[in-house]
This record gives C-alpha cells, structure tokens and sequence, in this order.
C-alpha cells in the first residue's frame, strides 16, 4: 500500500469552497481508482492548514491517478483556493501482529 500526502495552506476567505471542494470530490469519487481511502485533517494550531491524506492499493495507481485529470483539477484548485506546502508518496509497510 502507498499514501499521498498533501499539507496545504488555504486563504482564510476560501476556506468554505475549499470544504465544499474537498466534500463534493468525496461524493462523486466513488473510490474507483484503487484509492482505499481519503481524509483531510485541519491542523489545531493553524486554521486553514490542512492534511490531505490518501492511501492506495499500490504505486502504479497512484501513478495514474497523477496522470489524471481530476487530480490535476485538484492541483489547480489548490493553487486559486490557497499553495501546497508539500506533497509527498510513501510506502506503507503492513506487519503482522501474531
């Protein structure tokens, strides 16, 4: 399993269509695309910051989800609606517990 992570700064003014954005995209995805799941965590400290977390059955679906045009959508949303702070992939190693 893969995650994406997304930390970005919204422009307090944009913070509702941002949310709206954020709920509309979880409604109509119907997590087609081998994306297992989708959060999105604001930061205590500092409104309007937030964490958009993903997680992926595997690196290749996450690969074409890039190539997609709803993520690029999403990109350019964030670039009107606030800036990414950082953007990163990362593996997901799953133990057992027995």
């Amino acid at each position: 399993m893969v995650g994406l992570e997304m930390l970005i700064r919204i422009y307090p003014e944009k913070r509702t269509e941002f949310l709206q954005a954020f709920e509309m995209l979880t409604i109509l995805d119907h997590l087609g695309d081998r994306r297992i799941d989708l959060n999105l965590f604001e930061q205590v400290k500092e409104p309007n910051v937030f964490l958009w977390l993903e997680h992926w059955d595997n690196d290749e679906s996450l690969g074409r989800y890039y190539q997609e045009h709803k993520f690029k959508a999403l990109m350019g949303a964030v670039e009107i609606l606030g800036s990414l702070i950082y953007k990163r992939s990362f593996l997901i190693e799953e133990k057992s517990t027995c």
